[in-house]
């Protein structure tokens, strides 16, 4: 059944730069949805995919304004994952790259209606975008408009850009699941046991009588 809106409102934890170090952060999302999808496989792999985004890709992460790219290398090399905004880092900001990259990767099994962000130092504000709005830097070509399961896609090491080894949906058990794909057929063979017969015929049959009694 399609046109059935959900909703998820999931938490995450992260580090944002402001020039003289990392804050760790929590944020509180609220995210609206809509089913667009009557495969019903492909829209819990739809909710799957986003909670990938959020948990195993923005938690847990550095996130750098575009400003401070310069400080990307010293954190990837401490073994951190770095999310690279097209903006400076701020929650708007960070809302807006939440709303672009599930939308992008939910492709057309579901839509994202809306979306709201608070962190736990956002002084109570909560950030707030809809489907119609624009997504303003976000218009721009770049991670977050693209349907692969990772927030970053090159780095930088010396002038040479270096492609990191990226999952994709299928290796992570995430991909699409074909309606048409064809179920694998099982034949199933039964070998019957032979009985062997044994021939009886020459067998020596000896027939007891009884004493005959005069």
């Amino acid at each position: 059944m399609s046109n059935v809106r959900i909703g998820f409102s999931p938490t995450f934890t992260a580090g944002m730069y402001y020039g003289t170090g990392i804050v760790m952060n929590t944020f509180s999302l609220d995210i609206q949805m809509m089913t667009k999808s009557t495969n019903h496989i492909n829209q819990n792999i739809a909710l799957e995919r986003a909670k990938y985004i959020i948990y195993e890709q923005f938690s847990d992460s550095i996130i750098l304004g575009k400003d401070d790219e310069d400080q990307r290398q010293r954190f990837e090399d401490a073994g951190f994952r770095v999310i690279l905004m097209p903006e400076e880092c701020v929650d708007q900001i960070l809302c807006l790259a939440v709303f672009t990259k599930i939308e992008a990767v939910v492709e057309d099994q579901m839509d994202i209606i809306d979306i709201s962000l608070r962190s736990t130092f956002g002084g109570g504000v909560s950030y707030l975008h809809g489907e119609e709005e624009s997504v303003g830097p976000f218009e721009a070509s770049g991670w977050w408009n693209q349907n692969t399961p990772v927030c970053s896609k090159t780095k930088v090491t010396k002038k040479k850009v270096v492609t990191l080894d990226n999952p994709t949906w299928k290796a992570i058990d995430l991909d699409w699941n074909d309606a048409n794909e064809q179920e694998e057929t099982i034949i199933e063979v039964k070998l019957e046991k032979k009985t062997e017969k044994v021939d009886t015929s020459s067998e020596n049959v000896v027939e007891f009588k009884p004493n005959d009694k005069k």
